[in-house]
């Protein structure tokens, strides 16, 4: 006789230890989207640092391009093909490039000659704070005295005591910079060539209406603030320049034209600019006169001007333009600087003002640096 079969109880199982649920893929994106942003922005930031040697003189030149595409473009209107423009613009350029170059290694080549009496002349107006701390380290410790040092001074003691090996690493760093030239010549005459190909081509990437009209509006957009700030300073500089010009000319210095040329130049790069222009001025009043008020004289005048410039006629001037935060400002001259050094200084506001213009052209915001 067949029983019927008894069921079979199913399976308890044993209640393990409490596992969280998985997160949803929601949250997941919420945590990777901006972990791969921020690996994306330090690999490009790495990036950009090693290829300063190039990214450097890239960006100067797309940025002078942008400036004097209205050149080109008024070219191409009468006719110039676009090539022919660029290769006139990079012609000037060079031949500019040239002059300067020649005339500041002429100025610093006889500033260098000059060094034993420069040094001379700082340590005579300087005698007495250098004797005060040649006595304090006399009570600490004699001195040795070495044959043929008599008759020389501190100063001059440690300028024979030079290392030649700091002017030959600034003569083999003359190549490199020769290149970074030539890249930025290069850049800047195929920039201005083909703008206007790579314009459309931009625009012409997006498929919708609304996404081109946005496209033409960020680069209307740059470039109109790109020529207000560029042609503001410039002339504000220039100004800056012809001053300093005249200060080195009722100073007595040589070639006054020159120095002028020279402050209008450097005053682009913030900071480090004027301090070499002051710099250079004290040193060469120094070699021509011989009062301290005299000497000095061209140093403390451009300094005066220039804060004056900086602190007065710029902000009052490009205020009522651009709508920027100095700390900001601040930020980016300290980061481009540590980025790509003296040049990347003189970049600094540029980009500042580029991307802050970007950014209101892609949000709709009306933009203050269009002009009216």
């Amino acid at each position: 006789m067949n029983r019927p079969e008894r069921p079979v109880p199913a399976a308890t199982s044993v209640p393990g230890p409490l596992e969280p649920p998985p997160l949803p893929l929601s949250a997941w994106r919420s945590w990777s989207e901006p972990a791969i942003v921020g690996l994306f922005v330090l690999a490009l930031l790495v990036a950009l640092r090693s290829a300063a040697a190039i990214a450097v003189p890239m960006t100067a030149a797309v940025i002078l391009g942008s400036v004097l595409a209205h050149i080109g473009d008024r070219a191409q209107r009468i006719g110039v093909p676009p090539v022919v423009a660029g290769m006139v613009l990079v012609a000037a350029t060079s031949v500019g490039l040239f002059v300067l170059g020649n005339s500041v290694a002429d100025a610093i080549g006889s500033i260098v000659d000059r060094i034993p009496d420069l040094t001379r002349r700082i340590e005579k107006l300087a005698g007495p704070v250098i004797g005060y701390f040649d006595g304090l380290h006399a009570l600490m410790a004699e001195r040795s005295v070495q044959p043929g040092g008599q008759g020389e001074g501190s100063l001059g003691r440690l300028a024979s005591a030079v290392d030649m090996s700091a002017v030959t690493g600034f003569l083999g760093g003359l190549t490199p910079a020769f290149g970074e030239v030539l890249v930025f010549l290069a850049t800047l005459a195929f920039f201005v060539a083909g703008r206007a190909a790579l314009r459309r081509k931009a625009i012409l990437a997006f498929g919708d209406r609304d996404r081109r009209l946005t496209v033409i509006r960020v680069f209307n957009a740059a470039e109109a603030t790109l020529a207000t700030y560029f042609g503001t300073t410039s002339l504000i500089y220039l100004a800056v320049g012809a001053a300093t010009a005249a200060i080195a000319w009722s100073s007595g210095l040589a070639n006054p034209v020159l120095w002028g040329v020279i402050a209008f130049l450097l005053s682009f790069i913030p900071f480090l600019g004027a301090a070499i222009v002051a710099a250079a001025l004290a040193s060469a009043g120094l070699l021509t006169h011989q009062g301290i008020v005299t000497a000095l004289w061209p140093a403390i005048g451009f300094t005066v001007v220039h804060v004056i410039s900086e602190n007065a006629v710029i902000p009052s001037i490009l205020g009522r333009r651009f709508e920027i935060n100095p700390f900001m400002v601040f930020v980016a001259i300290v980061f481009w600087s540590w980025m790509w050094g003296p040049m990347g200084a003189a970049l600094a506001v540029p980009i500042l003002l580029v991307a802050q213009t970007m950014r209101d052209a892609l949000a709709g915001a009306p933009l203050n640096t269009l002009p009216e």
